[in-house]
């Protein structure tokens, strides 16, 4: 008869039940309210669809701007990344073909990186203390940083390093070595920290002749899927990506991505790595704690820490901040060592310490999941105006060519034909761009520049949901098919005071400031026609009706309104020709013992018919 679960393993599958609901429906609101991205979510979703659809293998067009030449098997993802193991998710992508399967996928994965915490720990003899770090693991606030930023391969390297962890201190050699090659496969940078895996496995078993075999197998095993890895590279992509940038302070040779010729150059001259080092520091610092303290650095208590050093020696040579940020992928490298390492170290001490430590690692991961927790930092929330955003994206043709912003690609990635960027030979059919987002005016992809340079080149808009939606299509001439305007409501913090005052509320110039430019406001909206309406009043010589005097006019992209003394109101309909600013400055005259409030100031449109 089969025993029944244990307490502890029924606290490890609700934890990791939970753990898939919570982020799976975090990711998915993320994605729903499109604050995915094209990298990297779009890239693996393209990948994995031209392959299976279009038989271009792992073909993506985010990254073509930064390889120099298509390679032997064309612009491809293996052309950038070494990630044979990306070959197991074709089959997934199969049965639903949608960037959500990426997500939901990947959150199972990294959540079933519990098990073998939780194994380790009963292999030790330590039941609870294996479902207690396996719980941790689940709380990591950078274990939720990697699942909640898009689709990595660093993510899927993750529970996979767990597994291969547990196998080799299992010694299950027959399923550590399928693991092993698998993990290895994918990203180039993950033979680096298996190799110091293996180094671990040899320090600890020096003795033992039979084992030492296994952890030299690793190193060797690691260094040569490295070198196949960086020579498939260069033979895929001999030119090398187009990203580098000087390292501030620092010759042009040292890349501001990481890129392995940054560690030949530290290898070349080990002076530079304190300078290198010294870049961002406070940074690095901070993200070195984030790291290691939900374990209350009790992960350096045993040698198994050793691998996960591997990526902040490494990435603390670059001044490119995502490398140490909580919020990216890149903690993967790190932190199935540092659980296991904990676990490991506490196993070994006596209970009543091992109480006290777990206590002290269960408010450490508190402590900094308050702190850097995305799910605490990043909120999301499903509008009425995603809603129609989703709409409209479903009467643009699946197969047409399209140019997409940054942060709407994801939803087009299944079609072979959705760039981020607009390329000398490329003529899109549609252009989509969300204003309102910072991907709008990102230096990467300038998607104001491509708007502008679209309408100057007979595009026309084609769809525009206020300054949430803005599709351009090509020489189209009529009526937008979806047309939402907005209404601007100008309140004084959105204005530039120059000559006056803001009292409850209200712009106010009275007779103590001088006469001349009162205030400017600029906001940036679609191309189209506005309706701007001024609601104003003033005290004053009651004189001045009769003569209805101008108290001041505003000067609206080159348009005259006057505000006069025999009105509360003005209005004025202006057209903007392409995506900028519409800017209203407004002018004060001189007249005695007066006073004028702007009670409100709205801009509609762009106006519909």
């Amino acid at each position: 008869m089969k025993k029944p679960p244990s307490a502890s393993s029924l606290v490890v599958y609700l934890g990791i039940a939970v753990y898939i609901v919570l982020i799976s429906y975090y990711t998915l609101l993320k994605y729903l309210t499109f604050h995915t991205h094209a990298a990297d979510l779009g890239i693996f979703a393209q990948a994995l669809a031209s392959t299976l659809y279009y038989h271009r293998l792992f073909y993506e067009s985010v990254d073509v701007a930064i390889i120099p030449r298509p390679g032997p098997i064309g612009y491809s993802f293996l052309d950038v990344h070494f990630s044979p193991t990306l070959f197991l998710f074709l089959p997934i992508y199969a049965v639903c073909p949608s960037p959500i399967t990426l997500l939901v996928t990947q959150t199972i994965l990294i959540a079933l990186g519990a098990l073998p915490i939780y194994w380790l720990g009963r292999y030790l003899g330590r039941d609870w203390l294996g479902a207690f770090f396996a719980i941790i693991y689940l709380m990591n606030p950078l274990v939720q940083g990697v699942n909640s930023f898009d689709f990595h391969m660093e993510a899927v390297f993750m529970p996979l390093a767990l597994y291969l962890t547990y196998f080799l201190i299992r010694r299950e050699w027959r399923i550590y070595y399928p693991v092993l090659l698998l993990t290895l496969g994918t990203i180039e940078f993950a033979p680096i920290p298996i190799a110091l895996l293996g180094l671990y496995y040899v320090v600890v078993n020096l003795r033992r002749r039979r084992e030492l075999v296994h952890g030299v197998l690793t190193i060797a095993i690691s260094i040569a899927v490295l070198l196949i890895a960086l020579w498939t590279k260069a033979i895929l992509n001999p030119l090398g990506p187009t990203t580098a940038s000087p390292l501030s302070g620092l010759p042009e040779q040292y890349a501001s991505s990481f890129s392995f010729g940054i560690l030949i150059s530290v290898i070349k001259d080990p002076l530079l790595i304190p300078r290198l080092y010294s870049v961002y520091g406070t940074e690095k610092f901070l993200y070195f704690l984030e790291l290691y303290a939900p374990t209350a650095f009790t992960s350096f208590l045993d040698p198994l820490v050793l691998p996960s050093l591997a990526w902040p020696l490494a990435s603390f040579l670059t001044s490119d901040v995502i490398y140490y940020s909580p919020f990216f992928q890149y903690s993967s490298f790190s932190i199935p060592f540092i659980i296991t390492a904990s676990l490991m170290a506490l196993s070994k001490t006596p209970i009543e310490w091992q109480r006290r430590l777990m206590a002290l690692v269960l408010i450490s991961t508190l402590v900094v999941l308050l702190g850097v927790s995305p799910l605490i930092h990043f909120q999301y929330q499903l509008t009425r105006t995603d809603y129609e955003i989703w709409n409209a994206f479903s009467l643009i043709p699946g197969n047409a060519t399209v140019l997409v912003q940054n942060n709407l690609y994801p939803p087009f990635s299944n079609n072979i034909n959705a760039y981020t960027q607009w390329y000398p030979w490329l003529r899109p059919e549609y252009i989509i761009a969300q204003p309102n987002s910072p991907w709008f005016t990102w230096w990467g992809t300038p998607y104001n520049e491509y708007v502008n340079t679209a309408l100057m080149e007979g595009y026309g808009v084609y769809m525009v949901i206020g300054n949430s939606l803005l599709v351009l299509r090509a020489n189209y001439t009529g009526k937008p098919i979806i047309c939402e305007p907005l209404t601007l409501n100008v309140t004084p913090s959105m204005a530039s005071i120059i000559n006056g005052q803001v009292i409850n509320g209200e712009i106010i110039h009275t007779p103590s400031e001088a006469s001349g430019t009162w205030f400017t406001v600029s906001e940036a909206l679609p191309p189209g026609k506005y309706y701007i309406a001024i609601l104003y009043s003033w005290v004053g010589p009651e004189y001045l009706k009769s003569l209805n005097a101008t108290l001041a006019y505003l000067r609206i992209n080159g348009y005259a309104v006057d505000l006069t003394a025999g009105n509360n109101e003005a209005s004025i309909t202006i057209y903007n020709k392409y995506y900028g600013n519409i800017t209203i400055t407004a002018y004060a005259n001189y007249i005695v013992n007066t006073t004028i409030y702007i009670r409100q100031l709205l801009i509609s449109g762009p106006l519909c018919g």
